[in-house]
């Protein structure tokens, strides 16, 4: 056989068909798992390129092709052999961007990305030999009318696109349509013309397949079944554990001791660190994201997750520490301070904090969090570790309740790395100072005023979500303990109730008629309300349905018989509009202590 590593460009430049066989698969490739990925390592070399920043070109993995015979006159043909998916999606993410390119008229960068889609063989008898790709047989038609229209606009008008995973061929090509098409812009700018010539020579250059020819001597068809064999894949992490201990051998260290001091806890808790866990759009083993994580945190800039391995060796080979067994020692310190997020105690700060970062969702402040609770979790410090997670914790919860975005909190957060990094502290004070001084929408620390609007006016229950709206009221009621009252520790999870239900017509009717011009001002004003703030508590399950639609005497009679919660000791004999208000204020008064903010960075 023969192994070679090839450009895109050198690939499709043939004027030749690869073609699956019919007992392949057909095209599976999905966007969260596939797609995403795939455009991230594309958009990532593009923007360093824009940006002149060096970058590596990116490994898209292995296919394996075999010669088949072709007669004298007929198109050359190789049969794939493994690579159907990622050739596949290739093509199309190219003829999307071929397509994007007429749309946009730039017409050189139409035609050098159409000589990578089509074949040029104007005496051929078949009109399928123009296309570099022949899928596997379920695939073909809809394949041919993909590559054939031209525009994402006709993709999306074909019969069967709502058919889910049948139209996994149209969607990718919108998919990457609709990714170009964003990240260029406007055109006829600077940097338009820029980024699409960055976007033309990431896809010819700087995307890397190793293509393995067979010959004549190899059984296709063994390769083929050992290649898709049963076993588990190694993970980014097994290979970064491969890296150091052959670095480490050759560095002639003792490799059982540097096992058993740094990597055996590894094995022996493979149950926590291999487990799947849900970031983001991504499902992934616990020890892969920790190593994005420590990464990020090391390098001070956004990782690719598909280049967990290459960003490591990178970030190795950079260091000017190459002692294989303090950089073991030091993975495996950040790795115990990361599994300690899981293990603080539920009642303490530090516990209270996760558990509410979890219910935001929220995980790109962990790189930064790596550093932090390494340097403050101890005694002497336990005050400075307070503040810098009450701070954290304020600018989530408040972004949340403004309805800010979360978008670019990844990059964001990075900053604020490399922002210590340069002052050589993760003191406190700066930590604060930086998060007050910033001003952007994706960014800025929103002040008392802001909150205090968003906290009257947002429907809680609908737009922070009810994960945000329940922690949010669980954070009030923790807050409405004191010396005087016993702490309650509730087994069972609390529901958010509407006071006022959301069906409130039959036992809690307005005060003027439906002919009344006012009544559908002050109905709809009455279900804005009801999902503020002030009408929301927490209940148990059992007795949340029970007392959900009833008249408030009885409901109230029932949530004070039967509730121990702080928030609802209070709750007053008439429930109405101006209760609901009220109620609202008097809990934001309790939420400027719970999340507090400076008045400014001084």
């Amino acid at each position: 056989m023969k192994v070679e590593k090839l450009t895109l460009d050198r690939i499709f430049d043939r004027t030749e068909s690869l073609e699956a066989p019919l007992f392949q698969r057909p095209y599976v490739w999905k966007e969260k798992e596939n797609w995403d990925p795939l455009w991230d390592a594309i958009r990532n070399i593009a923007d360093k390129m824009v940006s002149k920043i060096a970058f590596r070109p990116h490994f898209l993995g292995t296919v394996v092709l075999d010669q088949l015979k072709t007669s004298t006159g007929k198109l050359h043909v190789r049969q794939i052999i493994d690579g159907q998916q990622r050739l596949t999606t290739l093509q199309l993410a190219l003829a999307a961007a071929r397509d994007i390119c007429v749309k946009l008229n730039e017409d050189s960068y139409s035609k050098a990305f159409r000589k990578m889609t089509i074949n040029d063989v104007p005496l051929s008898e078949s009109p399928d030999d123009v296309f570099k790709i022949w899928p596997t047989n379920a695939d073909r038609n809809i394949f041919r009318e993909v590559m054939n229209a031209g525009s994402a606009v006709s993709v999306r008008k074909m019969d069967n696109m709502d058919h889910g995973d049948k139209c996994l061929v149209q969607n990718a090509y919108i998919y990457f349509s609709d990714k170009f098409d964003e990240w260029l812009g406007q055109t006829g700018t600077e940097i338009f013309h820029n980024k699409i010539d960055a976007l033309y020579l990431t896809m010819l250059e700087n995307l890397h397949i190793v293509v393995i020819d067979l010959d004549e001597s190899d059984d296709a068809q063994e390769i083929f079944e050992t290649l898709n064999a049963l076993g588990a894949p190694l993970l980014p992490a097994d290979l970064v554990k491969n890296y150091l201990f052959h670095l480490a051998k050759s560095q002639k260290s003792d490799l059982l001791s540097l096992y058993k001091n740094y990597w055996e806890k590894f094995d022996n808790e493979k149950g926590y660190w291999r487990k799947e866990i849900t970031q983001g759009r991504l499902k992934k083993p616990r020890l892969d994201i920790f190593l994005n994580h420590f990464l990020t945190l090391m390098r001070g800039d956004e990782i690719i997750v598909t280049q967990l391995f290459s960003a490591y060796r990178d970030y190795i080979e950079q260091s000017e520490e190459k002692n294989a067994s303090k950089h073991m020692d030091l993975f495996r310190s950040y790795a115990d301070i990361y599994k300690s997020f899981d293990e603080f105690p539920k009642s303490s700060r530090e516990g209270i904090f996760f558990y509410r970062l979890k219910l935001m969702d929220t995980t790109t402040v962990f790189p930064l969090l790596l550093e932090i609770i390494k340097k403050y979790n101890n005694k002497e410090n336990n005050k400075k570790l307070e503040q810098i997670l009450i701070d954290i914790e304020s600018f989530l919860v408040r972004r949340a309740i403004c309805n800010l975005t979360s978008k670019n909190y990844n990059i964001y957060f990075t900053e604020i790395i490399k922002e210590m990094r340069k002052m050589n502290n993760f003191s406190p004070d700066d930590i604060r100072k930086y998060l007050v001084s910033q001003n952007a929408e994706v960014s800025r620390w929103p002040d008392d005023q802001e909150l205090k609007v968003s906290w009257i006016e947002t429907e809680f229950y609908k737009k922070p979500g009810r994960s945000k709206c329940r922690m949010v009221l669980e954070a009030l009621e923790l807050s409405l303990h004191t010396d005087k009252t016993e702490e309650i520790k509730s087994e069972k999870k609390l529901t958010v109730e509407h006071l006022l239900p959301k069906k409130w017509e039959n036992h809690w009717p307005l005060s003027i008629s439906e002919e009344n011009p006012e009544y559908f001002k002050i109905a709809g004003y009455r279900k804005h309300l009801l999902h503020t703030i002030g009408n929301l508590t927490l209940l148990t399950k059992s007795l949340n349905p029970s007392v959900s639609n009833g008249p408030w005497e009885k409901k109230r009679k029932e949530i004070l018989k039967h509730s121990a919660l702080n928030l609802n000791r209070s709750l007053p004999e008439i429930w109405d509009e101006d209760s609901i208000q009220k109620r609202s204020e008097e809990l934001f008064k309790i939420a400027l202590t719970i999340w507090p903010r400076p008045k400014s960075d001084s």
